[in-house]
């Protein structure tokens, strides 16, 4: 189509709009407000756009903790259909403030996905033969667990003031 500021030809597409959205996050109230920091990426886009959006955070908070700093309520209750606790859920990937990135995995991955059967493989032992998120960090082990702590390091506390 043209653009209407330049008159030049663009390709669009249509938005995105997905059935589900599971986004993860570091803590949520029981009625679905969350907290992100660190990298988000596209996790309040994809919330916004979906038809149905499931939590996963890393921890449940009272509503006041979320209150308390309104600016990092980056997912909104209303748009919200589910919240699930699931410590540990990112991983491989990390959650800023609970544990790293497993590069570990991300380099034996690279030999995983190099055949169809290994991914095959990866998934019946990681995904499908496991009945749940519990197995699954059982499977890890404690020293995967310990490996990717990260220690605290809290950012200054944000006056809001009396309004």
């Amino acid at each position: 189509m043209l653009d209407p500021y330049t008159g030049r030809e663009v390709i669009v597409l249509p938005p995105l709009n997905p059935d589900v959205a599971i986004v993860h996050v570091q803590r949520a109230d029981a009625k679905g407000n969350a907290h992100i920091w660190g990298i988000i990426g596209e996790q309040k886009e994809a919330a916004f756009a979906a038809k149905h959006v499931i939590l996963t955070a890393e921890e449940i908070v009272d509503e006041s903790v979320i209150r308390s700093d309104p600016n990092r309520t980056i997912i909104p209750e209303f748009v919200v259909d589910a919240v699930c606790h699931v410590p540990f859920c990112a991983h491989p990937s990390y959650t800023q403030g609970y544990y790293d990135r497993d590069n570990d995995f991300y380099l034996e991955w690279d030999k995983i996905s190099e055949t169809e059967e290994g991914v095959k493989a990866y998934l019946d032992e990681w995904v499908f033969g496991l009945p749940d998120r519990e197995a699954y960090r059982q499977k890890m082990g404690e020293e995967t667990i310990n490996r990717l702590k990260v220690p605290p390091r809290p950012s200054v506390v944000v006056d809001y003031g009396e309004y």
